[in-house]
């Protein structure tokens, strides 16, 4: 009999939720992941990828974008929805159905009358999002549903939103790039009031490929054709598209297309952009985006031919504040004739690479990649089944990066 009750309760309330309106909560001042992370870097000097026709005929020349978001569509309001907690939220257990050996455990801080994507009947991905704006943490849950003291889910991730740290290799999230959703969400706040969008745009593409790229961390096919999207590739509006003619809210949006550019997350309707819904938008204002055909879209390379990422030609954003010393990395000797001595300081732990190219830029070698701690290091490289002449090392640590030159002679 309480069980029935609950239900009964619970249907009542998440249906005063849903018809009551929603307008998108607030987060703030709270920063969505440090500047240097990929959802934030800025790709408009980004070289356009090979392969861009080819990823972008796959997903549909002549499909323009659709706004996955607005007020209200098929009864529920349209978007993926998000609540907004602090302390005074209870965690709440988690039971997982279906990818349990992939997620966070729980508890985690949403309330079980959260707001469900699609509503409380709906039978699609049914996000639920939390932003614990006092922790600076973030917890969402794919395929939700609330019963009796928990929620039951299919899969759930959370993250700390003052870190870069990615999910495990091979791992799903909420999304079925392993990625966190809530980042690439449009909101209301960032077009109308802020008027401005500083990170990429989750969009969704009927059919993706067997692989994932940084940041990714899970693909959702089977499908090996290369010509197919992987989950983390990322598009860019192209520079000479004109917004002038579009509404200004409209033009916050391209502006962002064109900077931050969009991430496929996860396999669903071609050029589907995702956003939160509010009763604000205007739907008739957010349907000049479908004028925007795929063809006004390139594809850009985030990753090297190793699959590491590309970061933006930048200052590092890791080393913050500028009382924390600078990065210096020296060579030696040089010219030399066996092996040449690369040492340098790191101010904080972070990830970094060293690599060497030939004069023509292609890739010879990888002196080190991976995570350092704060401190001194030394690398050496010495060169195997090449040939005398220059070449050049790449060093990145975060964000910053140096290059340079040796000279080798046998």
């Amino acid at each position: 009999m309480m069980r029935i009750i609950f239900f009964i309760l619970l249907i009542f309330i998440l249906f005063l939720t849903e018809t009551m309106g929603s307008e998108s909560p607030s987060i703030g001042d709270l920063k969505v992941f440090p500047a240097n992370n990929a959802w934030n870097w800025d790709i408009s000097a980004y070289a356009v990828d090979a392969n861009s026709n080819n990823f972008i005929a796959s997903i549909g020349s002549d499909i323009c974008l659709h706004p996955d978001f607005g007020t209200v569509w098929n009864g529920a309001p349209n978007g993926i929805p998000y609540i907004v907690v602090g302390n005074d939220q209870p965690f709440i257990p988690i039971v997982y159905t279906d990818y349990g050996d992939e997620s966070d455990p729980g508890p985690f801080p949403i309330p079980l009358s959260a707001p469900i994507e699609g509503g409380s009947t709906s039978d699609g991905d049914r996000h639920v999002i939390a932003v614990d704006i006092v922790h600076a943490m973030l917890y969402e849950l794919y395929r939700a549903f609330p019963v009796i003291g928990s929620w039951e889910a299919a899969s759930g991730a959370k993250y700390d939103l003052t870190s870069n740290e990615l999910r495990p290799e091979g791992w799903t999230s909420a999304d079925a790039a392993g990625l966190p959703i809530f980042p690439g969400l449009i909101r209301y706040e960032e077009v109308y009031i802020h008027k401005q969008i500083s990170h990429a745009v989750r969009f969704t593409v009927e059919y993706t490929q067997r692989k994932y790229i940084y940041p990714a961390r899970h693909f959702a096919s089977a499908d090996t054709n290369s010509n197919l999207p992987p989950m983390g590739l990322r598009l860019r509006l192209k520079e000479n598209f004109d917004i002038s003619s579009f509404s200004e809210p409209v033009q916050v949006i391209l502006r962002a297309l064109k900077q931050y550019g969009m991430i496929v997350a996860d396999n669903g309707g071609n050029w589907f952009i995702s956003g939160a819904p509010d009763d604000r938008w205007d739907d008739d204002t957010l349907g000049e985006l479908k004028t925007v055909a795929g063809s006004n879209f390139e594809v850009v390379l985030t990753v090297d031919s190793n699959g590491n990422p590309i970061y933006p030609p930048a200052t590092s954003l890791d080393f913050q504040p500028s009382t924390i010393p600078p990065i210096v990395i020296k060579n030696y000797p040089n010219p030399f004739n066996a092996v040449v001595i690369f040492e340098y300081m790191l101010p904080l732990q972070t990830d970094m690479s060293l690599k060497i190219y030939n004069s023509s830029g292609q890739y010879i070698a990888t002196i080190f990649s991976g995570q350092r701690a704060a401190g001194k290091f030394i690398s050496k490289w010495t060169p195997q089944n090449v040939s005398s002449g220059v070449y050049f090392y790449l060093f990145q640590a975060g964000t910053f990066f140096a290059r340079g030159k040796v000279l080798y002679l046998k």
